[in-house]
């Protein structure tokens, strides 16, 4: 599932391109991805509107438009959106097609059917259930070491559950919750409680040390994942745990582990995370 990098990376590329742009019409292929309005309304909606802006909240994107709606997309485990400045030739996994009256496309494409696309005005967006509940953004100024060692305090659960959680922290996924733990030296498993101050405010460097890098390079690409004009991203050439299972860590030359924590595979350096 593209995790915040990917999303913010996906943003950043639309946001160069879709502001400004009209709407000329949206071709439905597959009517289950659209949850809010209803396919006909959506469909009706759309055309002769102008694009302001582009954001992002946790893995959702947000298209503003001039007339006060705002197109969320969230892409789940396959999603991909991409943009076209002439028109491109759809496959079987495209969903839905926007065109500009420019004749660029914006399509939506999702192998497993998972992503979902909404249409509602700004006041709504907290009746998209995983978007109301998000806690702060891991980069932005609410996500403070001060705040991270309060909500720390008492918990009981794993450290891995805990960076999975995205009423903690928005927008962090299995990727780099592993590769951010590995950086900290902190295994997936332990305890939130166990952890001491120190080992909290050096996790909290990595979280926002990785999502900065992988920003950088432009996310990553295991399998899916395309930038908005259908690139792939680079940072799985400096993973350092996450599917590696096996192979040596790059640091210690120990073999890179895989358990099972919080229901998701885990990687970890049993010499380096303790």
């Amino acid at each position: 599932m593209p995790e915040l990098p990917e999303v913010e990376t996906i943003r950043r590329g639309l946001a160069n391109v879709l502001p400004g742009r009209v709407f000329a019409r949206v071709d439905v292929y597959y009517g289950g991805s659209v949850k809010q309005p209803a396919v006909a309304e959506f469909t009706q909606t759309i055309p002769g509107q102008r694009v302001s802006s582009v954001g992002r909240r946790g893995k959702y994107l947000q298209i503003f438009l001039e007339n006060g709606l705002v197109l969320v997309v969230h892409l789940r485990m396959t999603g991909k959106l991409l943009f076209s400045p002439t028109p491109i030739e759809l496959d079987k996994h495209t969903h839905l097609v926007f065109t500009f009256t420019d004749g660029a496309c914006l399509t939506f494409n999702d192998v497993r059917k998972f992503g979902t696309v909404y249409l509602l005005p700004p006041h709504r967006m907290c009746e998209i259930k995983g978007l109301a509940c998000l806690g702060p953004e891991p980069l932005s100024a609410d996500f403070c070491l001060e705040y991270m060692k309060a909500k720390m305090t008492k918990r009981k659960t794993s450290i891995k559950a805990l960076l999975l959680n995205q009423e903690f922290v928005a927008g962090l996924g299995n990727i780099y919750a592993d590769e951010a733990l590995h950086r900290a030296g902190i295994k997936p498993d332990r305890a939130v409680i166990s952890l001491t101050s120190q080992e909290r405010e050096i996790l909290y460097h990595a979280v926002c040390e990785v999502l900065h890098e992988a920003i950088n390079w432009r996310g990553t690409t295991m399998s899916d994942y395309r930038d908005a004009s259908g690139s792939y991203g680079q940072f799985q050439n400096r993973l350092r745990v996450y599917q590696r299972h096996g192979k040596p860590c790059l640091y210690c030359g120990e073999r890179i582990e895989r358990i099972v924590v919080a229901g998701r595979g885990t990687h970890y350096c049993p010499a380096c995370q303790t």
